[in-house]
């Protein structure tokens, strides 16, 4: 065989090769994609309520029951106050998650999940969902649903067996409330932005008041529904410590905000 003829060999099997590695390109992206199977059927848009249960396992749980009245959700138990819109973010993060492995409960020793009873219980809408161990191997967690034990990757337990507080608002002014007028303690005056301040203003730590509380002064916000929120100035130096007696909360506010929210009186000349 010459020369010429073995180039040419070669030629028709490379351009062969060729054709053929186009084709597998082709049909496999020719084929419809299967989407990633979600924990549930469900978009944030679809849910109206949420029921968190920490203690599964108890005879009298303290639950914590939201709900939502158009953009705005509000706790209803253990207390009615604004929800947190960050925190309810946070828990529908669970929406996009994606099933990692999905088989029958039937037969299965729920125990060895720690399905049963369970470490929390989280309901959206009509759609219960019962969280049990972290697989240790992946670190994705066993949920319970409708029969099916999923594995799936989180980051809402904690939300679920934490402090109810933690999905309270820390807005000093409910959302969908202006304010109106402020009052400041003596020795303070309102500055044109003040108003706009306190309408913004949000804490970095929420707390359950417990006892009474001697303040430096009171602050007196009116809303545009004629309701006031009346706080109290604890007297401590470096962060700005607000105490809302009506509601047993209190309110810390990093230390710059002091000024924006408290702006001394000018003295006169």
């Amino acid at each position: 065989m010459s020369v010429q003829v073995r180039r040419l060999l070669l030629n028709l099997l490379l351009l062969l090769l060729v054709v053929g590695l186009g084709g597998v390109a082709w049909w496999q992206t020719s084929q419809p994609k299967t989407l990633p199977t979600t924990l549930l059927p469900l978009t944030r848009a679809d849910i109206t309520r949420v029921t968190i249960n920490p203690q599964p396992g108890s005879d009298k749980p303290v639950l914590v029951r939201l709900e939502r009245s158009g953009d705005q959700w509000q706790m209803l138990e253990p207390e009615s106050m604004p929800a947190n819109p960050a925190r309810i973010s946070q828990l529908f993060t669970l929406l996009d998650e994606t099933v990692e492995a999905s088989y029958a409960a039937t037969g299965k020793d729920l125990k060895q999940y720690g399905l049963e009873p369970g470490n929390a219980s989280l309901t959206l809408n009509e759609e219960i969902l019962l969280f049990g161990a972290e697989n240790p191997v992946s670190h994705k967690r066993y949920v319970l649903h409708q029969g099916q034990i999923k594995l799936v990757s989180e980051a809402v337990f904690g939300l679920l067996t934490g402090e109810a507080l933690e999905l309270v608002s820390r807005k000093l002014v409910p959302e969908g409330r202006q304010v109106k007028s402020l009052q400041l303690p003596q020795g303070h005056a309102s500055k044109p932005e003040t108003l706009q301040n306190w309408q913004m203003a949000d804490a970095v730590r929420l707390e359950k008041l417990s006892g009474k509380v001697a303040g430096t002064g009171n602050i007196t916000l009116t809303l545009d529904d004629g309701s006031s929120l009346v706080f109290s100035v604890l007297p401590q130096a470096g962060d700005l410590v607000l105490v809302n007696e009506a509601a047993g909360l209190r309110y810390t506010l990093p230390e710059p905000q002091r000024a924006n929210l408290l702006p001394p009186a000018e003295s006169s000349p």
